[in-house]
């Protein structure tokens, strides 16, 4: 019963995760009422599901007060907004992923039989991690503006967010076209790290399979 309460929870939280990336995209820029409804929405599901699966149960507490810092930031930057209130948004956004990430990894590296909740959590766990680049990305736009750049058109105006959510799925990837581009140094060292990052996930990931896969054969 534990198992399947694990896969469901898995399954869950892949899908809340496709439905926010593909909700995104048609999220205007300009309603932000609507940007705060999606995210609390997936603050809740990341809360719940990620944190259900991972085995070390004191991890809720903290995960649990990461989103509520964040969520009232973005609260309070609604109604009074200000780039200092920003920047600290994105930092405890990131700071959340980050955790969640980590606790998502935590149950996928317990022992056991490679099942489809296992399955469904490697392949959340590969999509948080472009969110979270999402948000450090945001995070250096608003610290320092035009730290990336649409080679399309040169226009001086910052990067949306919905490209820079596009630019780290494609770094996490490895694909890029090249139409969205890191300039200043910070900016493209963290475009290489989630580079390196999604290189090593499909390494980590297959081999860690191999290896569940062939302890299974042997018992």
């Amino acid at each position: 019963m534990n198992e399947a309460r694990h896969d469901r929870y898995s399954l869950i939280l892949l899908i809340s995760l496709i439905v926010f990336l593909i909700l995104s995209a048609f999220v205007s820029e300009h309603h932000v009422l609507g940007d705060v409804v999606l995210a609390v929405s997936i603050y809740g599901t990341l809360v719940i599901g990620t944190l259900e699966l991972s085995q070390k149960r004191n991890w809720r507490w903290p995960g649990t007060l990461l989103a509520g810092i964040s969520m009232m930031i973005m609260l309070v930057h609604f109604f009074y907004p200000g780039r200092l209130l920003m920047v600290a948004n994105w930092i405890f956004l990131a700071a959340f992923l980050g955790f969640v990430s980590v606790a998502l990894f935590s149950y996928l590296g317990l022992p056991g039989s490679v099942t489809s909740g296992r399955l469904y959590g490697l392949v959340s766990l590969y999509l948080m991690l472009g969110v979270f680049y999402f948000a450090i990305f945001n995070l250096l736009e608003t610290v320092h503006p035009h730290s990336f750049m649409e080679t399309a058109s040169w226009s001086p105006h910052e990067v949306s967010r919905h490209s820079l959510l596009y630019l780290s799925l494609i770094t996490l990837t490895t694909l890029g076209y090249g139409d969205i581009v890191p300039v200043t140094p910070s900016a493209r060292l963290v475009a290489a790290l989630e580079a390196t990052t999604g290189v090593l996930y499909i390494a980590i990931t297959v081999a860690r399979l191999v290896s569940a896969y062939q302890k299974e054969d042997k018992k």
